[in-house]
């Protein structure tokens, strides 16, 4: 893991100061893989907890946390891509395994792309189903138990 002078990830709930948030979903999510602004912002994002991951006071990942139908979600996580491969990922995910074993819930679900599969595997999600598409982008439904 590469080391720097401040990290840290700040944990926002609703719509609370999103912008840190939406402008790393925009420049990953809608322009690097082309999602659509109709698919990308969505009602969730008003009842989601969200983190945002700084280094050095600059944001630089994201991800949300939600509730859904009784079921937990992640959601959404990203990284901008010149600080991917640095072992920061891992500092976001783990941040929300934390907030989540805070609060008793023991299963998470999320929608791994194909890419980072592996990355979560790492962390105890396991596939639970075969590729699918979303956003035009294959991706595995993965479950977390604690």
């Amino acid at each position: 893991m590469i080391r720097f002078k401040m990290i840290g990830v700040k944990i926002i709930r609703g719509n609370e100061c999103l912008k840190d948030a939406f402008e790393i979903r925009q420049k990953v999510f809608i322009e690097e893989q082309n999602v659509s602004k109709e698919l990308e912002w969505d009602e969730i994002d008003k009842i989601a907890t969200h983190f945002i991951l700084y280094l050095d006071k600059i944001p630089i990942g994201t991800a949300r946390f939600f509730e859904k139908d009784g079921i937990y979600y992640i959601g959404r996580m990203a990284i901008l891509r010149e600080y991917r491969g640095k072992g920061l990922g891992e500092i976001i995910l783990k941040k929300i395994l934390n907030f989540a074993k805070h609060r008793k819930i023991s299963k998470i679900v999320l929608h791994a792309q194909i890419a980072v599969v592996k990355f979560y595997k790492r962390f105890g999600f396991v596939e639970t189903n075969n590729e699918f598409l979303e956003a035009g982008i294959k991706h595995k439904k993965m479950v977390y138990h604690s």
